[in-house]
């Protein structure tokens, strides 16, 4: 298998892999915080974390992750499984979207556009033909945004399996080239 060629992300992943697993540990922490609750649609859209409006991708990520950091200061905790019980999803920004098929299948976890809500965006990935938002799906969501998969294809999948340039990355540890 062919693994696609990344261009650029945020973090930055071309030289190492830290930046990545630093940026999913300080997600999984933040979210971990405010899960417990039963509407993690909500719960997961900090309005201190919203990001700005008609910005490329990469520096909304770069928006999102800082205000996160910021937030988070230095008093968090490490979870020893670096998913934190979740999983890593996929949201493909300009594939066709489900138009709410995901946002009802996945009780509002996954909005209209069937993008996953932003306290859980760890990346941005540009690849030669695509870019793509990678989020931390905590242990609480995978029920519904199972479900969602069903209705959002093939604009949100799973990063397992996906064929992804992060995917083979995170497999054997070398940084995207």
């Amino acid at each position: 298998m062919t693994v696609p060629e990344q261009i650029r992300s945020e973090p930055d992943v071309s030289g190492s892999l830290s930046a990545f697993k630093e940026r999913l540990a300080e997600t999984v922490a933040w979210c971990h915080r405010r899960t417990g609750s039963a509407d993690l649609a909500v719960e997961l859209r900090s309005p201190s974390l919203a990001p700005p409006p008609a910005t490329p991708w990469l520096e909304t990520m770069h928006a999102v992750a800082e205000a996160r950091s910021l937030q988070l200061g230095r008093s968090w905790r490490r979870s020893a499984d670096l998913l934190g019980g979740g999983l890593l999803l996929l949201y493909f920004p300009r594939d066709p979207h489900s138009d709410g098929a995901a946002r009802a299948a996945s009780s509002g976890y996954l909005d209209a556009r069937d993008t996953p809500p932003w306290d859980t965006w760890v990346a941005y990935v540009e690849e030669v033909a695509r870019g793509y938002l990678v989020a931390w799906v905590p242990p609480d969501a995978l029920g519904a945004v199972t479900a969602a998969l069903r209705e959002s294809e093939p604009s949100v999948k799973w990063l397992v399996g996906s064929g992804v340039a992060l995917e083979e990355s995170l497999k054997t540890g070398d940084p995207m080239a």
